[in-house]
């Protein structure tokens, strides 16, 4: 008689890095945000005779357990765990998390743990849905939206989105009957690397607190309303320049990219010295610029313009501790990577998910 084997499932979940939107993407504006190459994975073995999870990770040294009857975990992967585990009924196996998302950038690592437990879970249950490019369901982006509003202060789950789509994610949302319903279309990266440059190295800030303080100063002063003005032409002036990235049309999106940057630097939590080293830099939101990521503060910073003339600022950063980002933007969303069954057998079969899936950059993904 074989040994009967515990179903496994192994989940990737990209980075992600916003480049305009923030704050704005609250209000009814919209969130332009594109996946990172580094990224995170999830496996995760269900044992239906278990009645706790040991959760492994290489962001600590010693196992996490989880029971469902416990009260709600603190701790932000061991409470998507617990979530999932009553919503599921699976109250029991191990969790491995290995991560090449540093947590001090901001580009995306609570979102890609509340994500990739969020579709593991699922696709154990219900099994892969392969009617979505690799094979992840939609119901885990609600999921996991849910588990980081209840985390924040205030969520859009721009982040949850750019991460499962890949590619450069345009996105917007709104509630229907108190459900959170997003709406995005993915473009192309074709000529994004040219012109958007991710640089890392800064102290970061934490999400929660920074969007907390940083909402209440945008409250006064009509600064929510001139910062969903600008971010519009921010975006649209990236998206027109990846297009066409002819002289013209740079001026205009460094000069839009410094608009954003102006307006939030009276902030609570922008990197004031950091913007001081910079401001002597020859061409300055004309021939180059730059602006804040996400919550702000000294999470990632992009670096805008063509190579040539973002390298005296990249010179700068450099001797500063900063650091452009080791990995490239990538059209792959969220997918899973293997699957198995009770005996072993892969459920994938021969034909593994399609994970580009979006021939025409303005296709709806619904």
């Amino acid at each position: 008689m074989a040994t009967q084997k515990l179903r496994q499932v192994e989940v990737f979940i990209p980075g992600k890095v916003m480049l305009a939107g923030e704050y704005s993407v609250l209000r009814g504006g919209h969130a332009l945000a594109v996946a990172l190459s580094c990224g995170m994975t999830v496996k995760m073995e269900w044992d239906p005779q278990a009645t706790q999870w040991e959760i492994h990770s290489n962001l600590w040294t010693e196992p996490k357990f989880v029971a469902g009857n416990q009260t709600p975990q603190l701790d932000m992967l061991c409470r998507a765990v617990q979530f999932m585990a009553k919503q599921t009924g699976m109250h029991g196996g191990k969790v491995t998390v290995q991560s090449l998302i540093e947590i001090k950038h901001g580009v995306g690592s609570s979102s890609a743990l509340r994500l990739g437990i969020c579709g593991a879970f699922l696709a154990l249950k219900n099994g892969p849905d392969f009617t979505r490019p690799g094979g992840i369901s939609l119901e885990a982006t609600h999921t996991a939206w849910q588990l980081q509003s209840e985390g924040q202060s205030a969520a859009s789950g721009y982040d949850i989105i750019s991460q499962f789509a890949g590619g450069l994610t345009e996105f917007s949302f709104e509630y229907e009957n108190n459900k959170w319903k997003p709406k995005w279309f993915r473009h192309d990266l074709e000529g994004l690397n040219d012109i958007v440059h991710v640089f890392v190295g800064g102290k970061g800030a934490p999400t929660a607190s920074t969007m907390q303080t940083t909402s209440s100063w945008l409250d006064g002063g009509n600064r929510f309303e001139k910062l969903t003005d600008i971010s519009e032409t921010l975006i649209d002036s990236i998206n027109v320049s990846v297009l066409w990235p002819d002289k013209s049309n740079l001026r205009k999106l460094t000069g839009a990219c410094g608009a954003a940057r102006h307006l939030l630097s009276g902030g609570p939590h922008f990197p004031t010295e950091l913007a001081t080293e910079l401001s002597g830099v020859t061409g300055l939101d004309q021939t180059w610029s730059w602006k804040t990521t996400g919550a702000g503060g000294e999470d990632a910073i992009i670096l805008i313009g063509t190579r040539t003339f973002i390298q005296p600022a990249a010179e700068k950063l450099w001797k500063s501790g900063w650091h452009r980002l080791d990995h490239q933007f990538t059209m792959t969303g969220t997918h899973i990577v293997s699957m198995t069954d009770e005996t072993g057998k892969s459920i994938l079969g021969k034909s593994k998910p399609i994970i580009d899936a979006t021939p025409n950059s303005r296709e709806f993904l619904k």
